[in-house]
């Protein structure tokens, strides 16, 4: 039903293999956000969150094509505002939480474009499925935290997928099978 993203999904920065001038940044977890949303019917769009995910970026601004980020999702932190059906989604015939307790997100490519947009290309696996899963991204800012002085980073990105593609069928197409993603995230650097 309302699931797949990621990823988080978040993240959100890019592939390949790290150089030797990138730095290691983690996510600033008070300060994310990974959010989807899915058709009802045709009526409306509803929306839902992940509260419990994590990340870890290599940056290096000089050469953003080569950095990386994973993210690693935790499914039964699903929560659309509605208990009773946060835990039908938790169920077998979703997301199957207490066989698949993960979705994961790794970076493969990114692609630097104007105005600090990125393309990111990477393997998202969800429901014990890994497939291609693409992220629009842009790079909000760049500068020390102006409350902890932390090198930060901020990025946003959205993304779409099919849930059918991770063998997640319920009710498709009633409930919708495309899940629109969107994320907002913080990274600090590491000493």
């Amino acid at each position: 039903m309302d699931i797949r993203f990621l990823v988080p999904a978040i993240g959100i920065a890019l592939g390949a293999a790290p150089i030797a001038s990138a730095e290691t940044y983690g996510l600033e977890k008070t300060h994310g956000d990974l959010l989807f949303a899915i058709s009802h019917a045709g009526f409306t769009e509803k929306h839902g969150t992940f509260r419990d995910f994590d990340a870890t970026l290599q940056y290096d601004p000089e050469h953003v094509d080569k950095s990386q980020v994973t993210v690693t999702v935790k499914t039964d932190s699903i929560d659309t505002g509605l208990a009773r059906r946060d835990d039908d989604l938790k169920g077998t015939q979703f997301l199957d939480v207490a066989k698949y307790p993960d979705m994961a997100f790794a970076s493969t490519r990114v692609v630097p474009g104007p105005a600090g947009t990125l393309v990111i290309e990477g393997e998202l696996t969800l429901h014990g499925t890994t497939r291609p899963l693409t992220l629009n991204a842009r790079l909000n800012k760049s500068a020390p935290n102006p409350f902890d002085k932390k090198p930060t980073l901020g990025f946003s990105a959205t993304g779409l997928l099919k849930r059918s593609d991770y063998g997640i069928t319920t009710f498709v197409p009633i409930i919708g099978d495309d899940v629109t993603i969107t994320i907002d995230v913080e990274f600090n650097r590491h000493p």
